[in-house]
Formats: C-alpha cells, structure tokens, sequence
C-alpha cells in the first residue's frame, strides 16, 4: 500500500482476520468509490473548495490531515486529544503489544531503526512487558 503524508513509500499491509475493521480491505473500497483505481499517484484525499465545497486538484494539506484526526476525535466524546501522530502511535504500541521487534515495527511505521521518538512510543508497552520486578515481588 503507498502511503506517507510527506513522501510516498510502500509497505506491506495483511488483509485483517476481521473484515469490518480491514485497512486492506478499505482502502480498497475507497479507491475503487473515489475514482483512484486507475490513479495510482492521486492524493488519497482531494481538498474542498473552501466556499463551494467543489473538489480540488491537490490532496490535503499536511496540517489538515492531524486536524480531520483530530476534530473527528472530539466528535466522538472521546477525553484523549487525538492528533496527526496518533495512528502511528497506535501502531507501534499495538505492534509491540503483539511481540513485534522494534526493528519490524520500525520500518513499518517509517521510523528511522534507533528512533528516539519510537523508542519513548516503546516505552510505555515495555515498562510492563520487560519491567526489572516481575517475578521479583
């Protein structure tokens, strides 16, 4: 799947066990309801017209992406603030969680491999994971 705000890169995305919550799946969905099957290299995600609300050439602008995240966060009731970063947070912690090594969940979610933000995004799961006082107390 080709994916990046910034730079456009490829990795690898399984189909889920659970269709309803599918990324492959709705991607593909997506694609094939907006038009950008045949389309390959379009922004996922056009701009409005602020006044018209007619569909413009370019995608998204980079701090639109966090505010939809955002907005639709506080939509939903939810008290956590979530931004731009919060997809890939989830994925890193919920990889770990899964017993992925963080070189594996590194180059999945496009960190650099000795990553000084993934490692703090690792540290919340390995405190508890890898924590010096289990079996000590």
């Amino acid at each position: 799947m080709r994916v990046s705000k910034t730079w456009p890169r490829m990795v690898p995305v399984t189909y889920s066990s659970r269709p309803a919550i599918c990324p492959a799946r709705a991607w593909n969905a997506w694609k094939e309801a907006a038009g950008l099957a045949d389309k390959p290299n379009s922004p996922a995600f056009r701009r409005l017209h602020l006044r018209w609300h007619t569909v413009m050439q370019g995608g998204l602008e980079l701090e639109s992406v966090g505010d939809v995240i955002t907005l639709t966060g506080e939509r939903t009731g939810i008290e956590i603030r979530f931004t731009g970063h919060s997809p890939r947070r989830g994925l890193a912690t919920s990889s770990r969680v899964k017993g992925h090594v963080r070189i594996v969940v590194a180059k999945q979610g496009g960190w650099a491999p000795h990553s000084k933000v993934l490692a703090r995004y690792l540290e919340i799961v390995d405190q508890w994971e890898d924590n010096a006082l289990t079996g000590v107390l």
